[in-house]
């Protein structure tokens, strides 16, 4: 190895070793990473009937749970806009965009808004 290329790859290991936290501070502890939070959204059509979709944010894939009445239903995200988001499993879509969802079931579609 030449002496220029030793001293660039000394030069660069010296950088990297630079950034990091431990080498700055090695008692540092390491840095806490906030998760967010299941969030809970209710909707209603307008015939009245009702359904509460909890959006999971804090894995991958990312997921939500459709709840009517005693029934639970859980789909993963497979598309995302920007202003729009698709969850689906076998037999359910849900579209949820700008205060509204669609939930499409066995060929059947109903549209939700949000009430709160």
């Amino acid at each position: 190895m030449t002496r220029y290329a030793f001293l660039l790859t000394a030069a660069a290991l010296a950088l990297t070793a630079c950034g990091t936290q431990k080498a700055v501070r090695p008692d540092a502890p390491a840095p806490a990473v906030a998760e967010s939070q299941a969030q809970t959204v209710h909707y209603k059509t307008k015939k009245g009937k009702r359904l509460t979709a909890v959006y999971h944010n804090n894995h991958s894939p990312l997921t939500v749970e459709l709840k009517q009445g005693n029934s639970v239903e859980k789909l993963k995200q497979v598309q995302s806009w920007a202003k729009g988001v698709e969850y689906a499993n076998r037999t359910t879509r849900w579209h949820v965009q700008e205060g509204r969802a669609t939930l499409r079931r066995k060929g059947v579609a109903r549209i939700y808004y949000e009430t709160d």
